[in-house]
């Protein structure tokens, strides 16, 4: 059974490697599989229990890098919206930390799965965007049927 879920969640990390035409650390790869299979929450059976294995929420704030916000990016195809990229960059390099960073376009996303693990590792509910912006401002932005849960979920925060 759970070879079967881990099965599913490594194959991000090689499709994220040919994508990019490089091989990619296996420590790059455990990040990618990490946004692969938190994100993939809502359709894997098996997410549910992943906590208790280390897969998602065992990491801290501090587990997270810059690198992160890019494999959120890529896998959410938020790359490809016009200006992500340089609003991706200028948000990291005003200082913001990486989870914050991935919290703030999470919310936008409406990422339930995402924005509940980044909240159990740390990520800051009340964290601005260059527009003075908060995650609450921005919930469900681009998916306007999960506002409600989105903010529901950052009050908890709070």
């Amino acid at each position: 059974m759970f070879a079967v879920t881990s099965a599913v969640s490594c194959r991000a990390p090689l499709r994220v490697s040919t994508f990019k035409g490089k091989a990619v650390k296996a420590s790059k790869a455990v990040k990618a599989a990490r946004v692969a299979v938190t994100t993939s929450a809502s359709w894997n059976p098996f997410a549910q229990n992943s906590n208790k294995a280390g897969i998602v929420g065992s990491q801290g704030r501090e587990d997270y890098e810059a690198e992160d916000v890019e494999y959120y990016f890529n896998y959410m195809g938020i790359l490809a919206d016009e200006g992500s990229n340089d609003r991706m960059d200028a948000l990291l390099n005003a200082g913001k930390h990486p989870i914050d960073v991935i919290l703030l376009f999470a919310a936008a996303e409406g990422d339930v799965p995402k924005i509940e693990e980044i909240l159990e590792a740390g990520a800051d509910p009340k964290v601005t965007d260059m527009d003075g912006k908060t995650p609450m401002d921005l919930a469900g932005a681009n998916n306007p049927g999960k506002k409600d849960i989105v903010v529901e979920m950052l009050q908890k925060a709070m």
